[in-house]
């Protein structure tokens, strides 16, 4: 079992030197010389030639392509520098930092409010035979993430901060600030988890050793519990794993609207101003987030039903 986490660890390390590659190659096939975006950054004339020559040669944009991705990726492995902003001379390492902890907070308070909507939806329309009931949470779960996400802020923002003043329509200062976008953010996401809820508990509901439980008169609630929520928490536990890392990774539109200082609108920002060492720097944390992602998925796996390891172990041997 451990030589299966050991296993998985390789080839998320191999995930992301893959995803620093595509970054890398990427980031320098977008429009424009990137020496004469930042000799041009801050001037209102154009910049001397000699100018743009020295920054080509001191960002290394005069090497070869491999070359660049070599001395990039050395520096990375041995040192941990991810090079230095292009447009805030500062360290991306730093300019990270500064942005995660803002995506952290909306993004597990988000993760949790979302549970709180859709755990009891998604489980109560599994199991009830109350078609009527059944129908209403579908319906519910799929006009909220029917609704675009950016429709969902714009509409809060109208509503509660523009018509009511109720609440701030930007920044993150105060818990005030995190009610609108964690609102829209739960309002989508509550509608597909509950889905993945219900559907996974309808799937094991619809077996035949549930059907024997209820059969020998076991309680409901028995049933549930036991027979029914422990086999469906292995495609839920995945869902929500992939959803959390989505949100801890920096929401990049409610980031954006909300003006949010968060890596999501890090990312945006860095776009619009060629920010190359920036983009490449939050492509690999990402990368990372979903290799480190996939691990624990494994590892839950392991935790809930070792037998399932072993299998997957066997079938990619085999």
């Amino acid at each position: 079992m451990l030589q299966i986490i050991i296993r998985k660890v390789i080839l998320g390390l191999f995930y992301l030197f893959v995803i620093s590659v595509v970054a890398f190659v990427m980031v320098r096939q977008m429009p424009g010389d990137p020496a004469v975006l930042i000799a041009n950054q801050d001037r209102e004339t154009e910049a001397p030639p000699e100018l743009v020559e020295r920054i080509r040669h001191e960002y290394g944009f005069d090497r070869g392509m491999v070359e660049q991705y070599r001395c990039w990726l050395q520096r990375v492995i041995f040192d941990g520098d991810l090079g230095y902003s292009t447009r805030t001379k500062r360290p991306v390492l730093a300019e990270i930092q500064s942005s995660l902890p803002a995506s952290l907070r909306l993004g597990l308070i988000t993760f949790g409010l979302t549970l709180i909507i859709s755990f009891p939806l998604g489980l109560l329309a599994g199991v009830t035979n109350n078609k009527i009931l059944d129908l209403w949470i579908q319906s519910m779960a799929w006009i909220n993430y029917s609704v675009p996400v950016f429709l969902l802020a714009v509409l809060l923002i109208w509503f509660f901060a523009v018509d009511l003043r109720l609440l701030p329509a930007i920044g993150h200062e105060t818990g005030r600030h995190y009610v609108l976008p964690v609102a829209a953010l739960s309002v989508h996401l509550s509608g597909w988890t509950t889905q993945v809820i219900r559907t996974s508990i309808r799937e094991i509901s619809e077996k035949p050793y549930i059907q024997f439980a209820h059969a020998k008169g076991l309680k409901q609630i028995r049933v549930i519990l036991i027979h029914t929520l422990k086999p469906a928490l292995f495609p839920i536990s995945t869902a929500l794993l992939i959803q959390l890392g989505n949100l801890v990774s920096g929401s990049f539109i409610i980031e954006t609207i909300f003006a949010w200082n968060g890596i999501g609108r890090l990312l945006v920002d860095s776009i619009m101003a060629r920010d190359f060492p920036i983009i490449q720097g939050i492509l690999l944390y990402t990368g990372g987030i979903f290799a480190l992602i996939n691990i624990l998925i494994d590892s839950l796996y392991l935790f809930l039903d070792p037998t399932t390891v072993e299998k997957m172990g066997r079938g990619r041997t085999s």
